[in-house]
């Protein structure tokens, strides 16, 4: 049986930079660097914003994840939150990618717990919101529901398909492809998509991975349709392959027309501070 999971509040302005520091030797990883820590969420304001506090969650004294709590540069009294899962953040450290694995039952756990002590403190430091961004079937869009948090904002979207079930869509161009050496990689001379393989998943950062000069949607479709093909006959033991796609009108075209669907969508979420 597992021990219970603890949520410690640090408000030390480089709070951040500790729990990441902790993570990286943890890992057995060398110091941390600017790079490696998180971006935060889009604002239209400038550098980097004034950090509030860092929640850890932690068990066993183990470190599972954080959430990095800071001022929205934007809007007066808003505090953004953004959570981190150590798991998560060490396989990317290993394989140089951020995964789109299923969240375990750990995570959802920690999301929520998290994100309700950095309502705590937020509120009494004196914020009105607490603002979020995360996927709607996820920890963070769990977490909205368990705290009644707000969801709005659609930003981006996940695609998947089965390649096992899939079926090619008709009337798309025929497409002349060569694949490249690095992982499942596959080209046209107009558009070049990536695929990384962990296990029974198959993942794509759109925003990474599918590159594209002016390629007509059903171009890059028939693209991605081929990854798929070559995905069912050359990695049986694929059973989903998942997209994230964002801001890039091209690859959302493309997707349903070979033959993805959408599984759950980036939304933003915010949560009244009432006084308590």
């Amino acid at each position: 049986m597992n021990s219970e999971m603890f949520f410690a509040w640090d408000d030390r302005p480089d709070a951040n930079e500790h729990v990441i520091g902790e993570m990286h030797a943890a890992a057995g990883e060398p110091p941390c660097t600017a790079d490696d820590e998180p971006e935060p969420e889009p604002t239209g304001g400038q550098g980097q914003p004034r950090t509030i506090g860092v929640v850890a969650a932690r068990r066993d004294g183990a470190l599972l994840g954080w959430a990095w709590v800071y001022e929205d540069p934007d809007h007066e009294r808003v505090a953004r939150v953004q959570a981190m899962y150590v798991p998560r953040q060490v396989r990317r450290l290993h394989t140089g990618y951020y995964d789109l694995l299923p969240p375990t039952a750990e995570e959802f756990e920690m999301v929520t717990g998290l994100y309700r002590r950095a309502a705590d403190e937020a509120r009494a430091a004196g914020y009105r919101t607490l603002r979020w961004g995360g996927r709607d079937t996820g920890p963070d869009g769990q977490a909205a529901i368990a705290l009644n948090a707000h969801g709005h904002g659609e930003c981006a979207r996940y695609w998947s398909t089965e390649p096992a079930t899939w079926q090619p869509p008709a009337g798309l161009p025929d497409a002349q492809v060569h694949q490249l050496p690095a992982h499942l990689t596959l080209a046209t001379a107009e558009a070049e998509v990536s695929a990384f393989i962990d296990g029974h998943a198959a993942h794509i950062n759109a925003g990474e991975s599918i590159r594209h000069e002016n390629a007509e949607p059903r171009a890059l479709a028939a693209l991605i349709a081929e990854l798929v093909t070559r995905l069912r006959r050359d990695y049986p033991e694929v059973t989903e392959l998942t997209i994230w796609e964002f801001d890039d009108a091209a690859v959302r075209q493309a997707l349903p027309l070979a033959g993805l669907r959408i599984t759950g969508r980036t939304m933003d979420y915010d949560l009244p501070l009432t006084p308590s």
